[in-house]
């Protein structure tokens, strides 16, 4: 299906194909929904934070059958280099003095499963089909109708692993869904596991301090963690947006660093106005996009800067309620790139439905941004009539892979 609004089937088959009469495979896949899959919602699903910052991991973690509700374990390592000084002063035919090993720290824990539906009833589907015959074969918009509802399923997915991926960032690999359980209120809670000595404090003064220096905070934080750890390859600085532009733009010594970079490669137009002996007027300003430009020239005292920008939205019982996933007051200074995988595996739902599926139950399945969610759609009884279930599975965990060399810093609290 190249477009939801020309379909090539008549309105009685758009529906039997939605709702799964008589189409399947015996495996319960059906080539259909993947198709819609495919051409109507693969092509929107790259643009969610957690994308930033995390890629997929290839393979599946693999599931065991006999205990379906056991949660599947990952496994992660990262690499702890020497540090590599200069060479001693050695005496002839002496023992040398050896150097520290490398090795590897290792971090394991369980997967998560999610999940998010729609459901329509007997009554529904007889109302699409009416409306599907009044406006033709040509109109069928219950087939577009079908697929914002399946894509609002995947954003919720998203926007999951969304928030999810700000508390690792910002905790340490710490992630827990307390503040937002939803609806069922089933809890999933996950202790940090960067090294304990990466954790830092401002550093003189807290970087909301009007005298703090940050930028020489930032600065010496970097160059402590090198020295004490050798570590030599090109770092980033996460920064919250909110915080950037309530903190970061209006701290004196960091307009005085976008100043200086203004002067030396600015057009003119959109600069920070200084008086000769250096006071800022309050007419002067800046911009987070000099700040990013700024960290990332070569005049810069500190790593590049990425901001953060990332909310969500949960529904309890009774409120919808806007949260956001990053840690209040931290920044978070790392390798640049991607900071790790997101971990998954096959869900026990799909699984148990494609080996052990009720005879009265018809369904089919898609799978979504490359296996890391699943699309079943169901038709199940429901007293003498049938209901049309549209259900969006995922079992999924971002994973820092640079947990070694993963920095975070209070910026509230000084040493």
């Amino acid at each position: 299906m190249a477009q939801a609004y020309k379909n090539e089937y008549s309105p009685e088959e758009v529906l039997e194909k939605l709702f799964q009469k008589g189409l399947l495979n015996t495996d319960g896949t059906s080539p259909y929904i993947q198709k819609i899959i495919e051409d109507n919602i693969e092509k929107q699903a790259n643009q969610f934070f957690w994308q930033e910052h995390f890629t997929v991991d290839g393979a599946e973690v693999p599931i065991d059958p006999s205990r379906p509700r056991q949660a599947p374990a990952y496994t992660v390592n990262s690499l702890v280099k020497r540090v590599t000084p200069m060479a001693d002063a050695h005496s002839p035919l002496s023992e040398t003095n050896q150097m520290d090993n490398e090795t590897f720290e290792s971090r394991s824990g369980t997967i998560p499963q999610y999940a998010k539906g729609l459901y329509e009833t007997s009554l529904t589907k007889g109302e699409y089909l009416s409306r599907l015959r009044e406006m033709g074969i040509t109109d069928n918009d219950v087939v577009s109708q079908f697929i914002r509802g399946a894509w609002d399923l995947v954003k919720s997915h998203n926007y999951r692993l969304s928030n999810m991926a700000a508390q690792v960032l910002s905790k340490g690999g710490a992630y827990s869904n307390s503040g937002s359980k939803g609806i069922t209120g089933v809890s999933h809670n996950f202790s940090s596991y960067i090294l304990p000595e990466n954790f830092k404090k401002a550093g003189l003064l807290a970087w909301t301090d009007a005298d703090c220096d940050i930028p020489q905070q930032m600065r010496k934080i970097e160059q402590d963690f090198r020295a004490a750890t050798g570590y030599e390859a090109p770092m980033e600085w996460d920064l919250p947006y909110d915080f950037v532009v309530s903190v970061m733009l209006n701290n004196a010594a960091v307009k005085k660093e976008i100043q200086r970079y203004i002067n030396t490669y600015g057009t003119g137009n959109t600069t920070i106005v200084y008086s000769a002996t250096g006071a800022l007027p309050e007419a002067s300003y800046a911009t987070w996009q000099q700040l990013v430009e700024y960290s990332r020239s070569d005049l810069n005292i500190i790593s590049p800067i990425r901001i953060v920008k990332e909310s969500q939205r949960f529904q309890d019982l009774t409120t919808i309620s806007t949260v956001k996933g990053w840690q209040s007051g931290v920044a978070v200074l790392r390798p640049l790139g991607f900071a790790g995988k997101v971990f998954h595996s096959k869900v026990a739902d799909v699984m148990l439905l494609e080996k052990e599926a009720n005879k009265t139950i018809d369904f089919s399945i898609g799978s979504i941004q490359g296996g890391l969610f699943y699309l079943v759609n169901k038709v199940v009884p429901n007293g003498l009539y049938k209901s049309y279930h549209t259900d969006l599975y995922g079992r999924f965990l971002p994973v820092l892979t640079e947990f070694t060399h993963h920095i975070v810093v209070d910026t509230t609290t000084a040493d």
